[in-house]
């Protein structure tokens, strides 16, 4: 008896339950993220993708509303055709935008790294080069920019139900530079907001938007993925907000002065 493994003593049915919950999790697993952490009341049929990056947000979205359609913005060349490709199954309800939204308009650069999920306008600062060492950045890109409350005027539509915001440092000016857009077409707002990107503690940019969402009427409602550093002065790394316009808020208890 005492030559018998534990491990011989559990039923194989429990492997086999084990590994269908696990496939049924992966299958699932699109379904879950990001949109399970807004109000459960919305039925969005115009999600607004910024910073696309290969589609797993954008195509997150058709699944998880298959009535609605996503407008992406996406700059780095070689990931726009990744996320192109991707979404051709969605012929009619994706609006593709080669380019990345700022506060201002023209031409700009990106910096590319060794991984896509990684590149960025902003230069990688130093605490995200200590807690990501294995990124690196390689070389600059020309990109396209667009300030959302011109390039909107092109959209298919004048209203979003939920605008979704990662762009690795480059938050701010995405909101700046649709700030009327934004307080009056917008339902919910999903941002991640990193504070390893942030130039130093003093400079955090999780201030300044807090201070733009106040400004346009929108209340935090959520917080999630939250991530903390290894090491370190500071114990956050990463967390992803919800904001909802005050204006779609039905508890007028929660708005009343």
């Amino acid at each position: 008896m005492s030559n018998i493994k534990i491990i011989e003593l559990i039923p194989p049915i429990f492997f086999r339950i084990k590994k269908y919950i696990n496939k049924r999790m992966k299958k699932n697993k699109l379904r879950l993220s990001p949109f399970n952490h807004i109000n459960g009341e919305i039925e969005a049929r115009w999600i607004l993708d910024v910073g696309a990056n290969v589609g797993d947000v954008a195509e997150n979205a058709l699944i998880s509303y298959p009535n609605a359609c996503v407008i992406c913005f996406e700059p780095v060349s070689q990931t726009y055709e990744i996320l192109k490709k991707r979404l051709e199954k969605y012929t009619g309800r994706t609006y593709l935008y080669h380019g990345a939204l700022s506060d201002k308009l023209g031409e700009g650069e990106i910096n590319i790294t060794n991984y896509h999920g990684a590149n960025s306008i902003e230069p990688q600062a130093n605490a995200h080069q200590l807690m990501n060492q294995h990124v690196k950045e390689l070389y600059k890109e020309k990109i396209n920019l667009f300030k959302l409350d011109d390039i909107s005027k092109k959209f298919p539509t004048n209203k979003i139900d939920v605008l979704k915001i990662d762009v690795e440092g480059h938050e701010v000016a995405v909101i700046k530079g649709g700030k009327k857009f934004i307080e009056n077409n917008v339902d919910t707002i999903i941002i991640e907001i990193s504070f390893m990107r942030d130039v130093s503690v003093q400079q955090q940019a999780i201030f300044e938007i807090f201070a733009l969402m106040k400004a346009a009427n929108y209340v935090l409602i959520n917080i999630f993925d939250l991530h903390e550093a290894k090491s370190g002065e500071t114990k956050l790394a990463q967390i992803d907000c919800v904001f909802r316009n005050a204006k779609s808020l039905k508890d007028e208890s929660l708005i009343k002065k």
